[in-house]
């Protein structure tokens, strides 16, 4: 593990990808990747225990949201 400088003076930062289970960071890029694949989704965002997927404004959920859930069944 690592400190690393922040612009802050009196802060530093840890990297936790670094000590983070491999298995989670391939599943989260994979997820990530496929989310993307899927017409109409904008954005994601990995939070702590969560994930938010953001759609394109003209597109319908109920368009989006089997393919969504078919990325899960998979895991």
């Amino acid at each position: 593990m690592e400190l690393l400088d922040t612009p802050n003076p009196n802060a530093k930062k840890i990297d936790l990808t670094d000590i983070s289970n491999l298995k989670n960071q391939l599943i989260e890029s994979d997820v990530s990747d496929k989310l993307y694949k899927i017409e109409g989704v904008a954005s994601v965002f990995f939070g702590p225990g969560f994930i938010t997927i953001t759609k394109s404004e003209n597109i319908n959920w109920e368009t989006i949201n089997q393919d969504i859930i078919g990325i899960f069944d998979k895991l």
